[in-house]
C-alpha cells in the first residue's frame, strides 16, 4: 500500500485532500442548515398556534355575549347555510 500511494504524484494527493475538506465543510454546513430550519419551522408553527390560542379565546368572550338566536345565526352563516331555523330560538327567548 505504501509503495502505491508513493507512486501518486504529491499535487494530485493535496487536490484530492482539498476535494474531501471541501465535501466534510459542505456538509457540516448543509446539516446545520438543516437543523437551523426544523427549528425556524418548529417556532413559526408555535407562534402561529398561540394566534390561533388568542384569537379563540377573542371569540369566546364576543360569544359569551350573544342570545341563543344571535349564535345561531352567526353559526349557520358562517357555514353558508339558511337562517330561518334560528327562528325558533327567537320565539322561545320572547316567551
Amino acid at each position: 500500500m505504501g509503495t502505491l500511494w508513493g507512486l501518486i504524484p504529491s499535487w494530485v494527493k493535496t487536490a484530492l485532500a482539498a476535494l474531501v475538506a471541501a465535501f466534510l465543510l459542505l456538509a457540516a454546513g448543509y446539516l446545520a442548515g438543516k437543523r437551523e430550519g426544523r427549528q425556524q419551522a418548529l417556532t413559526e408553527q408555535l407562534r402561529e398556534t398561540v394566534k390561533a390560542e388568542k384569537e379563540r379565546g377573542k371569540d369566546d368572550e364576543k360569544l359569551r355575549g350573544l342570545s341563543d338566536y344571535d349564535f345561531c345565526v352567526l353559526a349557520l352563516r358562517r357555514r353558508g347555510l339558511p337562517v330561518e331555523q334560528c327562528d325558533q330560538l327567537r320565539r322561545v327567548a320572547a316567551e
